[in-house]
């Protein structure tokens, strides 16, 4: 009798634990696309460019990649919603992605594959706009190239281990125009962290970088699935004399606060450049 009750409770408690398998939510795939473009002009190897900058210069590409991170997609009321990535083995992994628009062809010494779009998932829904940052995460800025997964093992677009990746590795031939002159002949724009702590190069800091440079960019009329993002580099440039290079510094700018090539740059592309606020991003808009 004892053993028969002992059997009951048992199976009671049994059924009062068993509860109801949680289905999983729903997701839905979400593909972000990319273009890059001069004043509007499609962006491509072995074409060069006119009326750029301050003073009208022209530019040909030699290489054009850029890391992006924390894509969000925007709900109708504003609420942000994580996208998950895919990873690839190739072009992205769970955190970021790169953007490659170069082919290698013409005057272009990156690579022939291109990569234009970010694959994801989120949860089933509909979205209304996008929110994600230019860059590399900080968790994942500050390592050796030549052991990390793609797409981080490019040593191409890395700096040394302290300051990180080159989160844009965008590299131009320049040339005055007509009847001007110029004192270079090349002009870059290599966004990455900076003031990233004192100690061997190859020591990843103890600490987030004093200088992120992480821009943020936020569109809330954007349609996964009718809408592109293009990135101009002829937005971006409009206020920057690309023939000339400041005194005392690399060609073009390298993100470093006494750089002032970096000036006009930083505040188009939406970041604070000695303490100065942004007046607001020129390099993307919807298409």
């Amino acid at each position: 009798m004892r053993h028969i009750r002992s059997l009951a409770v048992s199976l009671s408690v049994a059924a009062l634990g068993a509860a109801p398998a949680l289905a999983a939510p729903k997701s839905q795939p979400v593909e972000i696309r990319f273009a890059a473009a001069v004043n509007g002009a499609p962006l491509a190897c072995g074409q060069r460019y006119t009326g750029i900058g301050s003073t009208d210069a022209s530019l040909e590409l030699q290489d054009f990649r850029i890391y992006v991170s924390n894509f969000r997609l925007l709900t109708k009321d504003g609420k942000e919603v994580p996208m998950a990535l895919t990873p690839d083995g190739v072009w992205q992994d769970e955190k970021g992605a790169l953007l490659d628009f170069e082919d290698a062809t013409g005057n272009c010494n990156g690579n022939a594959p291109l990569n234009t779009a970010i694959k994801g998932a989120a949860p089933k829904g509909d979205y209304t706009g996008v929110v994600f940052d230019i860059g590399v995460p900080f968790e994942i800025n500050h390592q050796d190239p030549t052991l990390a997964p793609a797409p981080l093992n490019l040593s191409a677009t890395a700096w040394p281990w302290r300051v990180g990746y080159k989160f844009t590795t965008i590299d131009l031939e320049t040339a005055p125009a007509v009847g001007k002159t110029a004192s270079a002949s090349g002009f870059s724009i290599h966004l990455g962290s900076t003031a990233c702590g004192e100690g061997s190069w190859v020591t990843p800091p103890k600490m987030t970088c004093s200088n992120p440079n992480r821009p943020e960019y936020r569109f809330t009329a954007f349609n996964p699935k009718t809408h592109t993002l293009v990135m101009d580099l002829g937005a971006v440039l409009a206020t920057t004399d690309i023939t000339t290079n400041a005194p005392q510094s690399p060609s073009g700018c390298m993100s470093s606060e006494e750089d002032n090539d970096c000036v006009g740059l930083f505040d188009r592309l939406g970041l604070t450049f000695r303490g100065k606020p942004s007046q607001g991003q020129a390099f993307i808009t919807v298409k």
